[in-house]
């Protein structure tokens, strides 16, 4: 009997010990205590903070530089290029003449040409020079030849690349499209007639046009043996009407304008200025040479000046000889 109840207590035992880990096993753990972040911690997560704020807010681009290239303009759509023979109908060209022995400035013009020639401007769009041929550097293939700073001629990188957007200029202006950015130079150029140029400075001025004839056209530029040309074609016949353009002087400015069937359209005002006289090595050889004959009539007179002198000391000295050889 005794035996009996002994085993009926440790199966009772059993049963509550199981049921008792059953339990303790379905029941939701307690989440531990976050440690106190590390000092070490701590300054990682204020340098990460510190560098996402400071990067979102600072701009790569100096607003001090010559090209402050965060203020850009407006940007366009960008345009690409196509060679293929389906733009066979001219609407317009004109063309341009340079020194092709000036090689540095040559190498400039081409550059800049191998850019734009074959680059399509689909209609509605605007075509811009500078987004289009991008920064003058060395990298992309540019030289020092002359252009404009201070009222001078000097040496600058890119120099004669105003050529080229003066050459485009003048051959839409025929196409009769819509102008939308020019700037006269501040002095005389002569690759153009006056009041017929364009410059253009990296992202300071641009040479903009739209295209609003209703059909894309393609830009074709060839620059070889000192002539440099701009033509406009098209996919199919553009009439552009009869195109005149006119540049005549009023004052001290150029007035160019441009009438299509008798009505005018288009009007640009330039003004220009005399580059500042260099002095040039023969200028200077002249001067120099002017100085040295004055300094050498200086001396001619001293020693003229010196020898009647002499002369008159040596007439005394025989007169005072005489007067006493006569009173011995």
């Amino acid at each position: 009997m005794k035996r009996r109840k002994t085993k009926a207590l440790i199966s009772v035992s059993l049963v509550v010990i199981i049921l008792a880990g059953i339990l303790t096993a379905c029941s939701p753990k307690a989440e531990p205590e976050a440690a106190a972040p590390t000092a070490e911690a701590a300054s990682e997560a204020t340098t990460r903070e510190t560098t996402t704020e400071t990067t979102t807010q600072t701009t790569t681009e100096d607003l001090e530089t010559t090209f402050p290239e965060s203020e850009t303009r407006k940007i366009y759509k960008g345009l690409t290029k196509d060679d293929s023979p389906d733009y066979k109908h001219l609407v317009a060209s004109y063309s341009t003449y340079y020194h092709s022995y000036d090689v540095t400035r040559t190498e400039n013009l081409k550059a800049s040409v191998e850019k734009i020639n074959n680059i399509v401007v689909p209609k509605g769009q605007t075509f811009s020079f500078n987004q289009t041929v991008g920064k003058r550097t060395v990298t992309a293939g540019y030289k020092e030849a002359k252009v404009i700073a201070e009222g001078e001629f000097v040496d600058g990188l890119g120099g004669g690349v105003c050529q080229v957007s003066s050459t485009i200029f003048e051959a839409v202006l025929r196409a009769n499209v819509k102008i939308v950015a020019r700037t006269y130079h501040s002095l005389e150029i002569s690759y153009v007639p006056l009041g017929g140029d364009a410059t253009v400075q990296w992202n300071s001025k641009d040479f903009q046009f739209e295209n609003d004839l209703g059909a894309d056209i393609r830009l074709n530029m060839y620059c070889a043996d000192g002539k440099l040309t701009c033509e406009v074609y098209s996919k199919k016949k553009i009439d552009v009407g009869d195109v005149e353009i006119n540049i005549s002087r009023d004052g001290g400015s150029y007035v160019l304008t441009r009438t299509v069937n008798e009505s005018e359209n288009y009007r640009t005002v330039s003004s220009y200025s005399k580059p500042k006289p260099a002095t040039t090595k023969a200028a200077t050889t002249e001067k120099k040479t002017e100085k040295e004959k004055e300094t050498e009539k200086e001396k001619e007179t001293k020693k003229e000046t010196k020898t009647e002198k002499e002369t008159k000391k040596e007439k005394e000295k025989e007169e005072t000889t005489k007067k006493k050889k006569k009173d011995d």
